[in-house]
Order: structure tokens, then C-alpha cells, then sequence
């Protein structure tokens, strides 16, 4: 397979798979508990009547048909990529994520040879029954495995794993690991969760897993959020879709979305100052969709605590090279649409870029990513510039193998 443009994060949500398919591949003693599309014509949920949701353990969980897993339903006029994506055809048919004839066409539209699938993680993780959180994982990794062998070497996915016990997710991961097109795991991780910097060893067994499978971690725009206040009259995410916002919920919404990606900073330091990539030199991890501008900043930042609190003499066991020095040796991050970063290469990584659409979400750049890469890395000398829209993810994902 000859790669020019690969998308290292692309999506596929729960909102489009087929609504009978945990059921259909659950055991028995499961069947009844699994996630399910049911039809809803009167239901009223956050974003209005709409008429068939996914259901699990008596909640829902999200709209079937959206936007994405936690994203409304598509409207008119709702933002210039949803009108953008209507305009070249993609809300025809089947949904388009799930059905590979038309994902195909949506990436020979778009220019591109290869994605990197993120799934339905988020969605998985709050289903409280861990038998069928497990189980739901496990059927989701053997469908979208066989959805990337409909077209070899055009599909790449990461695997789902729970996160309730490093040790158990360990077993997932390197049961996956096996599943031909799995090329790696996500992780959604909150803020009840065991602290990612832990120096205990408690989450040793799943590092030592993605170091051992070479399946990368990736920890994805979503999680780590810097909380924003909500205004005296309610959160603008609290609100049923269409509904208008006041001056306060618009400049909220304005501040949540613009500082999402700063988030991941805290996975940044999280995995360093932890150690993983000290106790585990083959570890790799990746900060998906949080982009790269802010990484410089950071990476000075953690540089200068290290050595100027004399943060090493105290950590056992210490690191041995700087934090920064261990970014460039084992991370990585992906953006879409960052205009800065052409400029800013050299200082964030050169091999430590990866670009992606996030087809088909609403901040994705789909149908136009070749106008997108000319506009924001045209001035890039073409073998760096290869490196980000190709080589990187192919090499870390081992795509084409």
C-alpha cells in the first residue's frame, strides 16, 4: 500500500454501529444487559425528540445516527463543518463510519489512503456491570477489526479496554493484541480514576503491556478537561439541542471549547514524572486530537521543575534523562487544523506529529483536508512535511505490515 495522507485519528462511535450487535455476539447470561438501539419516537432526550437512542442498564447512553457518541444530531445551520459535510453527501445512506463501501468513498473523496480509528471507549465506560462492560469491549474490538479487514491496509483501530484494573486491562490489551488490525488502545481516563502519574506500580501491568505489544496508548481529547464555571443560568451542555443560549452559556461555551486541548497536558506530565517511559523504554503514548501548540510551553515547563526544584534527587527511582528528552523518545500528538504548527515543528518533534481529520466529527476538517494540510503545513520543507500527514503514524501503528 502506497500511503501519502494517513489520518492517525479518525472515528468510529458507538452512535453508528449496528444497534443489535452487542446483543447478537454477547454470552447468553449477558444478553438482556447489553447495549441496544431501541426505537423512541416520543423519547425526549437532551437534544429533543429523536427517535432511536442507545440504551444499556436502563440509561441512555446516546443518540443512534448523530453526530457522534455524545454529540447532538445533525441540523442545518448548527456550524460550517455540519453544513460542509451535508453539502458533500455524507448524511445519505447508511452511516457512513460503519459501512466500509461508503467510508471508502468518503476517504478517496478526501484524499486519503489510511486511517487510525478511535472507538467507543467514552461510551463503554459508563456502563457500571463490568461483565458487560468487558464483554462490550471485547465485541467491539472483533467487529472493528473485521470492518479494517473489508479493505486491508486502509483501516488501522484502537483496541477498547477497560480501566477499572490495570491488570485485567492488560489481558484485554494483549489479547487484542492479536487481532490482526488492532494497533493499539484507548484511554479515557476521569477524574476518579487511579492518578496516571502514579509512581506505585499500579498501573505497571498495563505499561509493561503496550510496551511488550507495541499497541500505543493513546489518551484522547475528552478527558483531563480544565473545568470551566458555569454561568447562574445553567451550563449550555445542559440544554436540549436548539435551544438558544444566553450571552453567558455562549461565552461559556466559547471558553470550554477553545481551552479543551490544554488538557492534555496533564497526561503529558502524568506518564513522565510517573516514570512509565523509564521503567519501560519500548512505551509508547499518544495525546489524541489535544494538538501540539502548547507543548513547547510544557515540555520547558516540566524541564524546569525537574531541574531547578531538584525534583530528581527526590524521586525513586529518578528519571535519567530530562522530561523533555523522553517526549521526544516516546510521545506523540495529534491535531487537525493548527496553523502555528508548521512554525513550531522543530520545537514540538518533528517525529513526534501526527496529523488527522477526526472524520466524522464536527471539529474535523472532512471533505477538505488537502486544502487544509496546503493552508496550515504548505511551508513545511516536503520530507518533515511527510513525516507529519504519512510516515509518523504509519511507523507507530506499523501500518502496511
Amino acid at each position: 500500500m502506497q500511503y501519502r495522507v494517513v489520518s492517525g485519528d479518525s472515528h468510529m462511535d458507538m452512535s453508528w454501529l449496528p444497534g443489535d450487535m452487542f446483543i447478537e455476539g454477547a454470552p447468553s447470561n449477558l444478553r438482556d444487559l447489553m447495549p441496544h438501539v431501541e426505537d423512541a419516537p416520543t423519547k425526549e432526550t437532551k437534544y429533543g425528540v429523536y427517535s432511536k437512542i442507545w440504551v444499556c442498564e436502563g440509561k441512555e447512553l446516546g443518540v443512534f445516527g448523530s453526530m457522534g457518541m455524545g454529540f447532538s444530531p445533525p441540523q442545518a445551520g448548527m456550524s460550517f463543518r455540519n453544513d460542509r459535510m451535508q453539502e458533500a453527501g455524507y448524511y445519505e445512506g447508511d452511516p457512513h463510519p460503519s459501512n466500509p463501501f461508503l467510508r471508502i468513498k468518503d476517504q478517496d473523496m478526501d484524499g486519503i489512503q489510511a486511517e487510525v480509528l478511535y472507538g467507543l471507549t467514552r461510551s463503554g465506560l459508563t456502563i457500571q456491570n463490568l461483565d458487560v462492560q468487558i464483554a462490550t469491549f471485547r465485541i467491539y474490538n472483533q467487529w472493528v477489526a473485521d470492518f479494517c479487514n473489508t479493505y486491508p491496509g486502509r483501516f488501522y483501530a484502537l483496541a477498547c479496554i477497560p480501566l477499572h484494573d490495570p491488570v485485567i486491562a492488560a489481558k484485554e490489551l494483549r489479547e487484542a493484541a492479536g487481532i490482526g488490525p488492532l494497533r493499539g488502545c484507548e484511554l479515557i481516563v476521569e477524574g476518579n480514576t487511579h492518578p496516571i502519574y502514579s509512581r506505585d506500580g499500579y498501573w505497571d501491568p498495563l505499561w509493561e503491556a503496550v510496551a511488550d505489544t507495541q499497541m500505543p496508548v493513546s489518551f484522547h481529547l475528552g478527558s483531563g478537561r480544565i473545568p470551566v464555571v458555569a454561568p447562574p443560568e445553567g451550563s449550555f451542555s445542559s440544554l436540549p439541542y436548539g435551544q438558544d443560549l444566553s450571552q453567558n452559556q455562549l461565552a461559556q461555551q466559547g471558553t470550554t471549547f477553545s481551552i479543551g486541548m490544554i488538557g492534555g497536558a496533564q497526561w503529558l506530565a502524568s506518564i513522565i514524572f510517573g516514570g512509565a517511559c523509564e521503567r519501560f523504554p519500548n512505551f509508547r503514548f499518544v495525546l489524541g486530537e489535544f494538538g501540539g501548540a502548547w507543548v513547547p510551553f510544557i515540555l520547558g515547563r516540566m524541564d524546569h521543575i525537574f531541574t531547578e526544584r531538584l525534583l530528581n534527587k527526590k524521586l525513586d527511582p529518578p528519571l535519567k534523562l530530562k522530561p523533555s528528552e523522553y517526549w521526544f523518545l516516546n510521545g506523540a500528538t495529534t491535531f487537525q487544523e493548527e496553523p502555528v504548527i508548521a512554525k513550531m515543528t522543530h520545537l514540538i518533534g518533528e517525529n513526534n506529529l501526527i496529523w488527522g481529520s477526526d472524520y466524522p466529527h464536527p471539529d474535523g476538517v472532512w471533505p477538505d483536508s488537502q486544502e487544509v494540510i496546503q493552508n496550515t503545513l504548505g511551508e513545511l520543507e516536503p520530507r518533515i512535511l511527510k513525516k507529519l500527514i504519512c510516515d509518523n503514524a504509519v511507523a507507530l501503528y506499523r501500518m502496511g505490515d
